[in-house]
């Protein structure tokens, strides 16, 4: 079935501008789907940076990172019986911050979960503190996708190359898009404060030990510090077929041009060759107006369609959640 968008705008639906060569996609008039909670809450400050699991034919989990009053950043869980309607887990947080002087024990964020046969599986990003800004990237496991255990060997992955290390002289490393196939496991990353933002690759074989496959980004950045296409990061691929795409955050050196661009791509290489195709979502006025981030695309299979989760922060510097529909119909 072919998306509509003209019928998605009289149902209130808004198009975003359309790149040269993707077609437009649509926002819930009802964004932000997930917001934040009370000032006191553990997700007070913004709820946001979330992969979505679609379990079955009614039950849509999100992950998402919330932030406090104090500063930290925690993981927790949504439920939705369409993917659009959320409610909040009571239990939340579902994953904590480490004691002080661990690894982590000022955020985790940035879930990417995902279900592995009768298991449940997580790669999520971690910070000491917010003096150091010294971000690395960890696994957890869980049974149910609710009660989960980190990995003792954390964190797994940062790498230690001279492009990653920060003002403060530690590395970062922060993690997003995440492919598995036979042999193991690609991960999509990048740099948090260091500027410009680009994303590299990384490999594994068992989600313990990775590898960067190479010193050159996947997506480099180009362009002047107050282009659009300056800084690229947190990406999310999506195959369909033999055909790779890459949608990922963009902006400028100050984020006060923000936008998801998409990308195209035979393989997940250093050495390919990706082509712009254009954006499917720019900065708008409200809840988004300042910037975009994490974007998670998942099928649609009654629509035929896509859906574009994704993190937008306000004015007032919150984050919170919206979602997008639309499909890869490129044209020249």
């Amino acid at each position: 079935m072919r998306l509509d968008v003209s019928i998605l705008s009289r149902l209130g639906w808004r198009g975003a501008r359309a790149g040269s060569r993707l077609q437009l996609w649509a926002t819930n008039p009802n964004n932000p789907i997930l917001g934040v909670g009370d000032a006191k809450q553990w997700d007070g400050e913004f709820a946001s940076w979330a992969t979505v699991v679609h379990v079955g034919p009614a039950e849509w989990r999100m992950y998402y990172s919330g932030k406090d009053a104090l500063g930290q950043l925690r993981i927790g869980l949504a439920l939705s019986s369409d993917g659009a309607n959320w409610r909040k887990y009571e239990g939340n947080p579902i994953l904590d911050t480490g004691k002080s002087g661990d690894w982590d024990a000022q955020y985790v964020y940035a879930p990417v979960v995902w279900r592995d046969k009768d298991s449940w599986r997580m790669l999520f990003t971690g910070c000491d503190s917010s003096q150091h800004d010294n971000y690395q990237i960890g696994v957890a496991q869980s049974e149910d996708g609710v009660q989960w255990t980190k990995c003792p060997r954390n964190p797994v992955f940062c790498n230690a190359d001279a492009e990653f290390t920060n003002r403060q002289g530690y590395q970062e490393t922060e993690g997003w898009g995440l492919v598995a196939d036979e042999s193991g496991y690609t991960l999509l990353y990048n740099t948090v404060t260091r500027k410009p933002r680009q994303i590299y690759l990384a490999r594994s074989s068992n989600l313990i030990s990775w590898q960067p496959l190479s010193k050159k980004p996947l997506i480099a950045s180009q362009g002047r510090p107050k282009d659009l296409g300056y800084m690229k990061y947190c990406a999310w691929p999506f195959i369909s077929g033999k055909q790779i795409f890459i949608f990922a955050a963009t902006s400028d050196e100050t984020y006060s041009k923000s936008g998801v661009g998409v990308w195209q791509a035979n393989a997940l290489s250093s050495d390919e060759e990706t082509r712009l195709l254009g954006y499917a979502l720019y900065a708008s006025r409200g809840w988004c107006e300042m910037e975009l981030d994490s974007p998670f695309v998942i099928g649609d299979d009654i629509t035929g369609s896509l859906r574009l989760y994704f993190g937008g922060r306000s004015r007032s510097n919150q984050w919170t959640e919206g979602l997008a529909i639309g499909r890869l119909d490129v044209t020249d």
